[in-house]
């Protein structure tokens, strides 16, 4: 107890120990500007500029990083080692467009000597024609630029030669603040199977619903995030959207099938309302006219309303976002069925979140922030087709046992269609506190953050009369077949809740010949349906010469599972037991097998990640490289679940023609149930390097140069064998083959280089995009074709002994020896255009190109011929501000 009094004494004993003072006026008019955000980067201190541009701020620290950040102008950083007087600072904004003496138009590395955080600005965000977040994160190292692509889920992987469900399920997605979540979709009919195209369940967020158009700036942390983020694996993706007084903005895209138009303004309430921000976005795809079913529409309206108190004590920003993709229900009028095929999804939602910012009159805390965040959709997906095969029988039980079925109609509408609400809650407290202990200064933050996930829907609706054939038969049937029935989510599916806690300490120390050693070590703790999680996270730079550095670290993270993934479903299982039809009757019996699932215990995925780096500031380029090694392992996979059932067996009684027959069970069968449920079996590393270099503008010819590149190793795996039936049907002692896993390997190379042309005076830029794709494999893998277990017909499993592997006694099980090949991609290239002219009335124009050359080299690989690169793509862009 003593011991905790001293150390809040100690706290509260660093008071201020300097004060920075002055105004900040427009470059051009030289007027002043009110409500410019002043943030020291160095600890936690923060204020806004008044109605005259004035600012004063007490800093506990001589040492500071001053950054001023006003919506439509340059942001501004001034060190303290670079100014003599600190009381009368005048600080110049600069309007944020072309005629800035430089801009930057790729992705680049964060300003700071810690981690290996990737910044997109405004002008890298319109480098190339983005539509939704998409499109700009296309342009991090080991992405390809592509045309937009609209009609079809759009999610990304991080650090990886082989993009998957789990990776992209493992980025977090940050916006203003706000953790989204797609862990509450469950818009699937069966098993691995999505009603539309727009469904994408156990992946990441969909980024076609983020327009591009309101986004300031993305930050990407594809290595060792900070402990305060948490339910993560692969990264963490943070989006800052444009909130301030602004004149009005319209936005306009077009490129062949795909059109948006986009309206913005912000608003000044005065003094005592603070500032209103209003956007609202519109979006239509049609990439392929031919195909009706897959056009996708969107509106999305925003508003972020941002307030400050009189005494700058406190800074709150309520964010209000609506969505709906206007998607009614669309028919295929080319197909032969009379255009009866159709399909739609409506997803329609809201989303707000509320940020506050208080600094209480303490010394113990310099911050105390509140986020909350709420999220509410409502979904619909919808699909039919005509069918002309009718009279098939449809299961209708519920439990296990005999039963009868109905009957689909001669000519019908197969419907499948699913209900869903996802629901999300989520609540985040934190403080902080910066001193300083001699030569070493300490931001230490702690907090604790809150999530609840549900889904409120109807879930998968079955209806007899417009039957799946998945779900009936056109007669007899050999064994028991998986079906499907109704799925009420809001009664099935139990709201998961998700707690967590951080504590870190970001540590700069100054040693005597001025350099520093950084160390920001992190502590988090998550409870992820129902399990534990203990995660460190540490990272560390050295200040080697005033023009390099180097870094590394280390941190362990955890992802929780959907609740499509926990809560899965009943499972049914039918067989037609008899189906007779004549001129008198029609009688059938069905048996089914019902296995009840109320919950999947699953664990979260877990990742570690290491990382080293290093950044050199050279006189004539910035260079920064990073190695990394991240390990995923307890990732989501499907299990097959192989088991045995009784099936009774009838004896049928035929009293007269005019009657349904009798029956009475005469004994059992077993019969062997197959199907798949979600585990933790799947494993990943992915290791690599990548690299920038961003030379300095040559300003005789006002042209800059860019590079960027990775090279990734990727090897997938999971724990789980292999289970394949014995081609023999007539052995049933030896049922199943149980064999060892094959892992996948692949590899990656990329490069990718942009020369700027850059002519400030008139607001002119010009950029050449060269992709090149130096290198890809899938190497080959060669399974074992030994078995190393099996199953027989009552679903009993045995292990066969190492020494016993070869026995021909198991050689119908044997595989056939593996052909495959490694599969190498070689090197080609790709080349895209952009260019941007400012005008004076404030229009500004953009053109864009996508493989302007329309190069489309055909390679080989493994004797098959394929064609690299999309065609040629142009687009337009067309930007006004009144």
């Amino acid at each position: 107890m003593k011991l905790l009094i001293y150390f809040i004494s100690f706290l509260s004993g660093f008071s201020a120990m300097g004060q920075v003072s002055g105004r900040v006026l427009d470059f051009d008019t030289k007027k002043p500007l009110e409500q410019v955000l002043i943030i020291n980067k160095s600890g936690n201190e923060w204020t806004v500029s008044n109605e005259i541009g004035a600012f004063s701020l007490d800093l506990k620290a001589s040492n500071f990083i001053l950054e001023f950040q006003l919506l439509g102008k340059q942001d501004f950083i001034i060190e303290s080692k670079n100014i003599e007087n600190s009381d009368n600072l005048q600080i110049y904004l600069k309007d944020d467009d072309l005629r800035l003496d430089k801009v930057m138009v790729t992705a680049v590395p964060k300003k700071s000597k810690i981690g290996s955080t990737v910044t997109l600005g405004e002008y890298a965000i319109n480098q190339v024609q983005a539509y939704s977040l998409a499109d700009i994160l296309k342009q991090l190292p080991g992405q390809e630029v592509t045309p937009p692509s609209l009609n079809r889920p759009n999610s990304i992987s991080l650090r990886t030669a082989n993009p998957n469900d789990n990776n992209a399920f493992g980025v977090s997605y940050m916006l203003d603040g706000m953790q989204l979540s797609n862990d509450e979709n469950m818009q699937s009919y069966s098993p691995g199977f999505d009603l539309t195209a727009y469904d994408n369940t156990n992946t990441g967020i969909d980024l076609r619903t983020i327009p591009a158009s309101n986004i300031e700036e993305v930050e990407v942390i594809s290595g060792i995030p900070d402990a305060k983020y948490g339910n993560l694996t692969s990264g963490v993706i943070d989006i800052k959207r444009k909130a301030g007084i602004s004149p009005y903005h319209i936005n306009a895209n077009i490129r062949q099938g795909n059109t948006s138009l986009s309206l913005q303004k912000g608003y000044g309430l005065g003094k005592q309302l603070g500032n209103l921000s209003v956007s609202l976005d519109y979006l239509n795809a049609n990439a392929d006219p031919r195909n009706s079913l897959e056009s996708y529409n969107r509106v999305t309206a925003l508003l972020i309303w941002s307030l400050t108190n009189k005494n700058k004590t406190l800074r709150n920003s309520f964010s209000l976002t609506a969505h709906n993709n206007l998607d009614d229900e669309k028919f295929d009028k080319d197909n032969d069925d009379g255009g009866r095929d159709s399909a739609f999804r409506k997803d329609r939602g809201i989303r707000f979140n509320n940020r506050l910012n208080w600094k209480p009159a303490v010394s113990l805390i310099d911050n105390i922030n509140l986020n909350t965040g709420f999220s509410y959709a409502y979904q619909h997906s919808y699909r039919q087709e005509f069918r002309n095969d009718g009279g098939r029988i449809v299961p209708l039980n519920l439990e296990t046992g005999i039963s009868k079925g109905t009957y689909t109609p001669v000519a019908y509408l197969m419907k499948r269609e699913t209900f869903g609400q996802p629901l999300n809650i989520s609540a985040n407290i934190s403080g902080d506190k910066a001193f300083n202990a001699g030569n070493t200064s300490h931001s230490l933050t702690f907090g604790f953050d809150f999530s609840y996930s549900d889904n409120k829907g109807r879930g998968k609706e079955y209806d007899p009369e417009h039957a799946h054939t998945q779900v009936s038969f056109s007669g007899g049937s050999s064994g028991l077949e998986e079906g499907i029935r109704q799925v009420n989510f809001k009664r099935s599916v139990l709201g998961q809740f998700r707690f967590g806690a951080h504590l870190q300490d970001n540590i700069t120390h100054t040693f005597s010949n001025n350099r520093k050693v950084f160390a920001n070590l992190g502590f988090r703790y998550d409870s992820q349906n129902g399990f534990s999680s203990y995660s460190p996270r540490v990272n560390l730079a050295y200040e080697l010469t005033n023009r390099l550095s180097v870094r590394g670290g280390f941190g362990f993270a955890s992802k929780a599972p959907s609740l499509a993934q926990t809560f899965p479903g009943d499972k049914y299982f039918d067989r037609v037991l008899a189906d007779y039809r004549t001129s008198n009757y029609s009688y059938n019996l069905i048996y089914t097998h019902k296995v009840p699932i109320e919950k999947n215990e699953l664990e979260p995925s877990k990742s570690w990640k290491y990382e080293l780096g290093g950044n050199f500031n050279a006189a004539f380029a910035q260079i920064s490289f990073s190695a990394f090694y991240n390990e995923s392992f307890d990732g989501f996979t499907s299990d097959n679940i192989i088991q045995s059932v009784y099936l009774p067996q009838l004896e049928f009684s035929f009293p007269n023609s005019e009657t349904p027959p009798t029956y009475e069970i005469v004994g059992p069968a077993t019969m062997i149930l197959n199907y798949s449920l979600p585990t933790n079996a799947s494993t990943v590393i992915d290791k690599g390097i990548e690299f920038f270099i961003n030379f300095k503008k040559i300003e005789a010819i006002n042209t800059s140069f860019n590079v960027n590149g990775t090279y990734t190793y990727s090897n997938s795996a999971s724990i789980l064998p292999t289970i394949r039936k014995n081609p023999d049907p007539l052995n049933e002692e030896y049922l199943y083959g149980i064999y060892n896993r094959t892992s996948n390997k692949q590899d990656m190379w990329r490069l990718r280089g942009t020369i700027t042309h850059h002519i400030s005076a008139i607001g002119l830029l010009m950029s050449f995009t060269a992709e090149h794709f130096i290198r890809s494999a899938v190497y080959a893998s060669f399974a074992d074709i030994y078995p190393i277990g099996y199953i027989d017909a009552s679903a009993n499993q045995y292990s066969i002994p190492s020494s016993e592997r070869t026995n021909p006694e198991y050689a119908s099980l044997f595989l056939d020896p593996d052909s495959t090949e490694d599969r190498i991609t070689p090197f080609y290239n790709n080349f895209h255009f952009r260019l941007t002219k400012e005008m004076r009335n404030n229009i500004s124009i953009s053109l864009y190109a996508n493989n302007f050359l329309n190069y489309r080299p055909t390679i080989e690989v493994n004797d098959a011929i394929r064609r690299k690169n999309e065609a040629i793509s142009f687009g337009a862009n067309l930007k006004y501000e009144f």
